[in-house]
């Protein structure tokens, strides 16, 4: 997790008086050296700091953290130089300021960079408040400078396999989907920031939004239908009044279901009037909870098809099984269309037997196979896999600014408003 750092923060009326009128086009850079300066100097920061030192002709600068010698540790890993976070932010010699704060400090350390001209990668949620992640959007737009969150999920070489599976439609459409995330809370003690929504967000915004991202980038603009949350009791027995004192309960589960289109629309940022409709569509269930010891983390997600379902295994996925009913031709692209398809026929049909009925339509099948597919990766190198590509697919932009992105601003915002919209919901219900 993230360190806390209050630095880097400009005013109210600083905000409200730079953000131009009319969006600035991006200055390419070329292949000189890019300058990285790093905001937050804990573990994960250190560990993404390393993955972009080895992206060609980039450098980490400088770094900043409110713990000296955190900042100290950092720059010698880094060979990098420790400044005050202020400094990092206005910097001359940095080009692109990466924020690893928490998520109640990332709108204001981000505003401050791009104020002073820098383009700014951000962990995970870009804000805690859609309005605020709207205002990095504009601020970025006007200026001409990228800022996106460090959403890693669409990076993943499976599920870009995925995006394949579901437009190819091979198995017919895709009916529902679910993701359930039974994560570990062993090393986020009582006094974590993870804990207070204040500085948070709550679950939805601070973990959910890499889930909300990954399903848009294959369906589309989902709309939140029903969201609810439980609550952690606060340790030791209540008073005679009902309260714990100093220890309030804490947000440790939260559950949503979404609406998304039926034939999905992939990126859909540029197809802004294709909504869901009220009814219909791909219906995709979420569940987090950080309630389990590290032994017994665990996540997976499901895919249901006409004619299919497709399970995936680890939070940033990397491996995963397909249980579907094929015919000669079919069975050899799904094989292949995944990383590592390795094929099991549960059951073979000849004749009558080959035909069948689903959802009102007839079709054939000539068996049942159970494919696994596996990338080969531990879960960490796949990790700083996803967090390099990232990370080189904006720098290639910063580079040639005509040059498009996997992930861009918009999504960074639209992660933040499902993940707003599905928490106020779950508020409510309280």
């Amino acid at each position: 997790m993230p360190r806390t750092d209050t630095a880097c923060i400009p005013s109210a009326s600083d905000l409200a008086t730079t953000i131009e009128p009319l969006p600035v086009p991006r200055a390419g850079i070329g292949r000189q050296t890019l300058r990285v300066g790093l905001v937050g100097c804990g573990a994960f920061a250190r560990f993404s700091a390393a993955q972009y030192r080895q992206i060609p002709d980039v450098r980490i600068g400088a770094v900043a953290d409110i713990d000296p010698a955190a900042a100290g540790r950092a720059a010698t890993e880094l060979n990098a130089e420790a400044r005050p976070p202020d400094a990092v932010c206005a910097a001359d010699d940095i080009d692109l300021v990466y924020i690893a704060t928490p998520p109640a400090l990332h709108h204001r350390q981000a505003a401050a960079a791009l104020l002073a001209g820098k383009h700014v990668l951000v962990e995970k949620p870009l804000a805690t408040t859609l309005a605020d992640a709207e205002e990095l959007e504009t601020l970025a737009t006007n200026r001409g400078l990228i800022c996106v969150a460090n959403l890693v999920e669409r990076y993943n070489p499976l599920a870009r396999a995925v995006h394949r599976l579901i437009d190819s439609r091979i198995l017919g459409g895709l009916i529902h989907g679910m993701f359930i995330n039974e994560a570990a809370d062993e090393g986020l003690g009582r006094d974590h920031w993870f804990w207070n929504r204040d500085v948070s967000g709550g679950i939805f915004v601070e973990h959910g939004v890499h889930f909300f991202d990954l399903v848009a980038s294959w369906l589309g603009r989902g709309t939140v239908v029903c969201a609810a949350r439980s609550l952690r009791p606060a340790p030791g027995a209540p008073t005679e009044n009902g309260d714990h004192g100093a220890r309030e309960p804490v947000e440790e589960q939260v559950s949503c279901t979404c609406r998304y289109p039926a034939d999905g629309c992939g990126d859909w940022p540029a197809l802004p009037a294709r909504n869901c409709p009220p009814q219909g569509g791909v219906l995709f269930h979420f569940e987090h909870g950080f309630h389990q010891p590290s032994r017994m983390d665990r996540q997976e997600m499901r895919l249901v098809f006409e004619r299919g379902e497709l399970r995936l295994f680890d939070w940033v996925p990397t491996h995963g099984e397909l249980r579907a009913l094929v015919d000669e031709d079919t069975v050899g692209i799904l094989a292949r269309m995944l990383p590592g398809g390795a094929v099991c026929t549960m059951d073979r049909y000849a004749g009558q037997s080959r035909r069948m009925r689903g959802r009102f339509q007839p079709f054939e099948a000539a068996a049942v196979v159970q494919i696994t597919y596996n990338l080969g990766l531990s879960k960490l190198d796949l990790y700083a896999q996803v967090v390099r590509d990232l990370a080189a697919d904006q720098i290639a932009a910063i580079r040639d600014p005509a040059r498009g992105r996997t992930l861009t601003e918009v999504d960074s915002v639209a992660s933040v408003a499902m993940a707003c919209e599905a928490d106020r919901l779950a508020m409510n219900g309280d």
